[in-house]
């Protein structure tokens, strides 16, 4: 039994020695089988895409071979184009040394006009209609007098134009606010001191005693009479809140000066008299000094009128285009 179990332990352990070489074999094939797949699949994929490399650079090379073409006979035909456009320019055009003056001239007298009317620039204006004059002086044209005379009329109009001083308006504007700080109130009460006409004491009867302390009692005690109710006495944050408010309606009527709002600017000076009549004391003369000024800063001329200067570019409009006309004309008989 001994030897027989040893037997099958041979037996069995060669089996199993041949299985395992049978084992490793099946995967060095299966290795191999699968290298060989893996490397026909690569050429076959190599191929393909030598293929399509090639079919598409084909197919690029006619792309391109067209576009060429198709450029070529789109540049010829331009060419030709420009070359029937320019001669027919140049069979139409009437030479003048002129021309480029007139065109300037307008140029000019259209900047003028938007100058004018956009920025309120009076003095870059007239020097605009200065030069575009030169330009039609240079041109020596007498059909251009009509023009010339035009703007003449309209640069006598921008000298009559008021000047308007601005800076110095905004500054006395601020001085009047640096005064309005130091004026009092018209409620605030002023300490006097009480004497009495009392230099002996009272001597005499009591009745007499008495009727002398009412005399003196008289002379101490104002009685005045009121129309209408009289109003409380400002506290120090109302005050402050007045001034204050002063002070923000003159920067508002600054405000308003720089932006050339001549409305604005009327109703803020109103409203700083008003407030200053009202609770101010218009009895001292700084109060009325500042109330005079701020009148007369009311009557400054904020926005001045300004005139219309498009005689002159219409005119110069009209002259062009009757020349085009002319020149159309004569070429049609030609």
């Amino acid at each position: 039994m001994l030897i027989l179990a040893i037997a099958l332990a041979l037996v069995a352990w060669q089996g199993w020695q041949r299985l395992d070489s049978q084992q490793q074999r099946i995967d060095e094939l299966a290795q191999q089988t699968e290298g060989s797949a893996s490397q026909q699949a690569v050429s076959e994929l190599e191929s393909r895409l030598d293929s399509g490399e090639a079919e598409r650079d084909e197919a690029l090379q006619s792309a391109l071979s067209d576009l060429r073409s198709e450029f070529d006979s789109y540049r010829s035909d331009v060419d030709e184009t420009l070359s029937d456009v320019l001669d027919q320019l140049s069979q139409e055009q009437d030479t003048d040394e002129h021309e480029w003056l007139h065109a300037e001239a307008a140029y000019l007298l259209r900047l003028a006009n938007q100058r004018l009317q956009l920025e309120g620039d009076v003095e870059g204006a007239a020097a605009l209609l200065r030069t575009a004059d030169a330009r039609l002086a240079d041109a020596d044209n007498p059909a251009l007098t009509p023009v010339r005379e035009a703007i003449a009329n309209e640069l006598a109009a921008l000298d009559a134009v008021p000047q308007v001083d601005r800076t110095g308006l905004y500054l006395a504007l601020n001085a009047q606010q640096e005064r309005i700080s130091d004026l009092r109130l018209s409620q605030e009460i002023e300490q006097q001191p009480v004497t009495s006409g009392i230099e002996e004491p009272p001597t005499g009867t009591f009745q007499r005693q008495l009727a002398r302390f009412g005399e003196e009692l008289k002379d101490l005690v104002v009685v005045r009479h009121h129309d209408e109710a009289l109003e409380a006495l400002i506290t120090p944050e109302q005050e402050s809140y007045l001034r204050q408010s002063l002070r923000l309606v003159l920067e508002q009527t600054q405000l308003a000066l720089l932006n050339e709002e001549k409305a604005l600017y009327d109703a803020s000076i109103d409203k700083a008299l008003q407030l200053l009549n009202d609770y101010y004391d218009t009895s001292r003369e700084e109060t009325q000094s500042v109330i005079t000024r701020l009148q007369e800063l009311k009557e400054a001329e904020v926005k001045p009128e300004l005139p219309d200067i498009s005689a002159s570019q219409q005119a110069l409009a009209r002259f062009i285009d009757n020349r085009y006309e002319t020149r159309g004309q004569s070429g049609g008989d030609a």
